[in-house]
């Protein structure tokens, strides 16, 4: 994870989260994923109460990660109906299996939210994820 993830992962403003682009979020490596590395912005998002924002990056992506931001933006805004929808599109993913399925509660939650930002990463730079 580049120092601007790290960053804006712990802090960071709407103003800051409008104007990064995607590339800077993995860089200086490539993106291998523009998805992906989408992703990561919405995951963004969604770290710091912005669901609407995660909600217009997550929708658009039609992928296992992009149904996974989705389903956990809607586990946030409490529609837990809909967010189980997108958790079954999701499928089999490795975080989930990590996980033991749909978190059950806050610890989960939150463990879910870092394996899900490092899996993003590693699709978005297409290199293996470090723990």
């Amino acid at each position: 994870m580049n120092a601007l993830l790290r960053r804006l992962w712990q802090l960071a403003t709407k103003e800051e989260l409008d104007t990064v682009e995607p590339a800077a979020l993995v860089a200086p490596e490539p993106v291998v994923s523009m998805e992906d590395a989408r992703l990561l912005k919405a995951a963004l998002y969604l770290k710091h109460g912005f669901l609407e924002e995660c909600h217009r990056i997550a929708q658009q992506i039609e992928s296992p990660n992009g149904a996974y931001w989705h389903g956990i933006m809607h586990r946030h805004e409490g529609d837990i109906g809909n967010s189980h929808y997108w958790y079954r599109r999701v499928g089999r993913h490795p975080v989930l299996e990590a996980i033991g399925g749909y978190p059950r509660d806050a610890a989960a939650e939150e463990q879910e939210l870092e394996l899900l930002l490092a899996h993003t990463l590693a699709c978005a730079t297409g290199k293996e994820e470090q723990q």
